[in-house]
């Protein structure tokens, strides 16, 4: 099992289960709207509910565990920024890198709003937030991990994985362990694509990123 992030942040995609551990730990758990759901599901109390709630019926709210000192802020349907945006900045307040955010439910369903949950953390203002942190999306066993430089990712025993470029080139960018296609020292650039497809065999495999900003996407063999 993985170690616990220092926030789990649900939002309101299609469920996949985990695997997810019994409980969030001494975690910080948030939602946004029908990312309670999720909670629900998992019998963890929140900490913090965003959204306007159009998305979350009064019964599932009444059922919704609850941590000490819970708060609910809710705003008005119509508006400029979706809940996970309003969710986000809330969420850096609580980070303290190199901790780690694990974002659940934030893919699949609806490609226009998978995309915008992608890109969110890369947005001018928040990236600088979360420099030095790890943030990770959940899909079930796959993860899709954003990773500024300078930064090193672990990648698990017989897994497939990719890296995608983000906002550039990345620049000064090894890859290294038990590996398909190992890389020392080289670049990527944004658009094509070089990083996809690579492979960890028994062993482990290790991102070393430098410079540049890159999503990392791991699914098992078996998945």
């Amino acid at each position: 099992m993985e170690p616990n992030p220092r926030i789990w942040l649900f939002l309101n995609g299609p469920w996949l289960d985990g695997p997810f551990p019994p409980s969030p730990g001494e975690s910080w758990v948030l939602a946004a709207d029908g990312g309670a759901e999720g909670l629900i599901k998992l019998g963890w109390p929140a900490h913090l509910l965003v959204g306007d709630l159009d998305s979350l019926p009064a019964s599932s709210l009444e059922r919704l565990p609850k941590a000490p000192g819970f708060e609910l802020l809710t705003f008005p349907k119509n508006k400029d920024q979706t809940d996970f945006e309003l969710l986000w900045p809330l969420a850096l307040d609580r980070l303290e890198p190199p901790g780690s955010i694990a974002i659940i439910t934030g893919l699949g369903g609806r490609w226009d709003m998978t995309l915008a949950n992608l890109l969110l953390p890369w947005a001018k203002p928040y990236r600088r937030r979360w420099l030095g942190g790890l943030i990770t999306f959940w899909a079930g066993a796959q993860r899709i991990h954003c990773l500024q430089g300078p930064m090193d990712l672990t990648i698990p025993k017989e897994c497939l994985f990719s890296l995608i470029p983000v906002i550039g080139a990345v620049e000064s960018l090894s890859i290294s362990g038990d590996v398909a296609y190992p890389l020392t020292e080289g670049r990527l650039s944004w658009g094509l694509t070089r990083g996809l497809s690579n492979e960890t065999g028994s062993g482990l495999g290790l991102v070393s990123l430098r410079k540049g900003s890159l999503l990392v996407t791991v699914t098992p063999k078996t998945a």
